[in-house]
């Protein structure tokens, strides 16, 4: 189990542990902005345009922002092949699973285009 793991093999460990890594990173990175947030009392526009003007911060509001896109896409596809089947809701399962995961899979991207667009 831990060797296909680490061999990044395309897993429901390797989904589990990924979901679990991508979570973290997002609550380390609102935690960082919610301190500074915290420390800035008198939180403006031009502060808030510096902060995320720092180089390190654009590259983890890239990755976090890929993370976001990966962590949804696995909830809504754990979501739909468990509840959206034929047994649950009959035969409109065929049409409504895909057009679930293909909308979900345009907001991902979306949200990854508009990261870059934001920050560009």
């Amino acid at each position: 189990m831990v060797t296909k793991l680490y061999k990044l093999k395309k897993t429901g460990i390797f989904d589990y542990v990924f979901v679990r890594v991508t979570a973290v990173i997002q609550a380390v990175y609102f935690s960082v902005i919610t301190f500074y947030w915290l420390v800035n009392k008198d939180f403006n526009y031009k502060q808030l345009t510096s902060f995320f003007d720092i180089l390190l911060i654009e590259i983890f509001t890239i990755v976090v922002a890929f993370s976001i896109a990966y962590h949804s896409l696995q909830g809504i596809w754990n979501i739909a092949t468990d509840y959206l089947t034929q047994a649950q809701i009959g035969v409109s399962a065929k049409v409504l699973r895909p057009a679930v995961l293909v909308f979900s899979w345009i907001q991902a991207l979306g949200l990854i285009v508009c990261s870059f667009y934001i920050l560009g």
